[in-house]
């Protein structure tokens, strides 16, 4: 069994002057690979029931997928929930916890981008969305202090537990930056896995605590998507 997580920001039409335009991904686009994936038979599922599958054998879908958005920008309200929700599909949102409400403060240089606040996170989560951690600020957590990153796991999932109103188990690593170290941090702040880039698919002996994800951006055609995935699941074993 191989587990595939799509890894998006924004689906939003892209300005033309923005510092990081492979974070965006155009509604029309995003709809034409919500309808591949489906005609593929890919079906959303939750960490848990991947961890469920891994630890007891809880039966899933044949061809499991979690779409994750990071950040937490207004956009996924606007553009991607509805397009979702439309096609019975589900998504995981990873916030920052000092940004609530905010914007994208981490990004120097760039567009300030408006990013969800408690109401919203509230009604999505009522409506079916899953949320978890994206650090407290931001930060690539394998480059500071390990004692930094640490504080920062912890806290982040301190402040979004209490937001929730449940515990929070699932972590995205800030810029996909990790380690050995923080894989280990990242366990003893109580989360139950997480996620980073790496553009792969998963297996059962993927780390828990490293499980890749493929990044969704402005260039990736349904063609192209169709192409990847038929690869990772077909000639890629490990």
């Amino acid at each position: 069994m191989k587990l595939t997580i799509l890894m998006y920001h924004k689906v939003d039409e892209l300005p033309s002057d923005v510092r990081t335009p492979g974070n965006f991904v155009a509604p029309e686009l995003f709809a034409a690979q919500l309808d591949a994936l489906r005609a593929l038979g890919y079906r959303t599922i939750d960490f848990a029931d991947w961890l469920a599958h891994r630890d007891g054998g809880r039966p899933l879908p044949k061809r499991p997928l979690i779409l994750t958005f990071d950040d937490g920008y207004t956009c996924f309200d606007e553009r991607a929930w509805p397009a979702l929700r439309s096609r019975d599909m589900g998504a995981w949102v990873f916030l920052v916890a000092s940004q609530i409400g905010g914007t994208n403060a981490w990004d120097r240089g760039e567009h300030s981008f408006p990013l969800l606040g408690p109401e919203r996170i509230a009604a999505l989560r009522r409506d079916g969305v899953r949320f978890g951690s994206h650090g407290d600020l931001h930060v690539p957590l394998a480059r500071v202090p390990l004692e930094q990153a640490a504080a920062d796991l912890r806290r982040s999932r301190e402040t979004l537990s209490e937001l929730l109103g449940h515990s929070v188990d699932v972590v995205a690593y800030p810029f996909s930056n990790q380690s050995r170290a923080i894989r280990h941090a990242a366990r003893a702040a109580g989360y139950r896995c997480a996620v980073r880039g790496k553009g792969r698919m998963n297996s059962g002996l993927t780390d828990r605590f490293g499980l890749r994800r493929i990044k969704m951006d402005s260039t990736m055609t349904v063609e192209r998507l169709e192409r990847i995935l038929f690869v990772e699941r077909y000639f890629r074993f490990l």
